[in-house]
């Protein structure tokens, strides 16, 4: 899935000067809203191929990525490609003796198997966080000084929720059984190690990684509830609690599968509803896949 977010503005600076602060990657990087570092700058004569590498620590986790100009127009045009994430293009023209500077950042979204917290990946790349570089941008050109509040300060209340269901001719000991093995319910596409199990099964644990464009992240899981052969909950130290249902039905058993989290922001809240959204046939492939082990297993009817 793709993403487009457009954001203009008037600088009251000539072309020329506007172009020069863009030529320097740092200069719009830490126009972002909130706390990032700039290395690794390496400036180019001609403007193409200068690169820099921005990082910021989110929630613990340390990212980082690097952008590259990869077509440099004087005076008109920057386009710069992150090594993993978005594309930015800045394109300038002339106002009334200022700048009209319109930047656009077109993003590719591949989502996870089972969606996981991602806001902290996506949360320098919301619409809100354009529109406060760009502002930024015009304010430090103009006086000198950031002028975008720091992002995430209005409060969201409302749950997201993903769920999902699938029925499998199988009993229900064999499917949960199977499925009560987080290795089994988060999908392939998300490692799983350092399980440690109970005899209860609540207070199971275990530490879970994967790639979201390509940048790996981590965190722990805790079994919180568990009732065998009904259902457990999965708590994630960044936020999700996860829940794995099954019930008879029909002779077999209904799997169903949920995931709730309540966002800290509007801007995170974006994100999630987006990433949901995204993953909903990933997901389908995961029960599909889930199915189809437990029908083959010893025992399915």
């Amino acid at each position: 899935m793709s993403k487009n977010v457009v954001r203009s503005t008037t600088i009251n600076v000539p072309v020329e000067r506007v172009f020069s602060f863009l030529s320097d990657p740092t200069n719009w990087m830490t126009a972002m809203p909130g706390e990032s570092e700039v290395t690794h700058l390496d400036v180019k004569p001609d403007g193409v191929g200068t690169s820099a590498r921005w990082s910021a620590k989110m929630w613990g986790i340390h990212m980082g990525v690097t952008h590259e100009y990869r077509e440099v127009v004087p005076n008109k045009q920057i386009v710069s490609k992150a090594s993993v994430g978005p594309v930015l293009t800045f394109s300038l023209e002339p106002a009334n003796g200022g700048t009209e500077l319109t930047v656009e950042e077109h993003l590719d979204i591949p989502a996870p198997v089972v969606r996981v917290p991602v806001q902290a990946i996506f949360a320098r790349i919301t619409e809100n966080d354009v529109q406060g570089m760009v502002a930024n941008i015009k304010s430090l050109l103009e006086t000198g000084e950031k002028t975008a509040p720091e992002p995430g300060e209005k409060k969201f209340t409302q749950t997201l929720t993903w769920s999902d269901g699938i029925t499998i001719a199988a009993p229900v000991q064999e499917v949960f059984d199977l499925v009560k093995d987080p290795r089994v319910w988060l999908g392939q596409d998300v490692q799983v190690s350092d399980l440690k199990t109970t005899p209860e099964g609540v207070g199971t644990t275990f530490q879970v990684a994967w790639k979201v464009l390509g940048i790996p992240l981590k965190t722990t899981h805790e079994y919180t509830e568990f009732v065998p052969n009904q259902y457990f909950t999965s708590k994630a130290a960044l936020g999700p609690v996860f829940k794995v249902e099954v019930a008879p039905e029909n002779g077999g058993t209904r799997l169903h599968m949920r995931s709730d989290v309540v966002p800290r922001n509007m801007a995170e809240a974006a994100v999630d509803s987006l990433v949901i959204k995204m993953s909903e046939r990933s997901q389908a492939e995961l029960l599909a896949s889930i199915k189809a082990s437990a029908e083959a297993r010893p025992g399915s009817r």
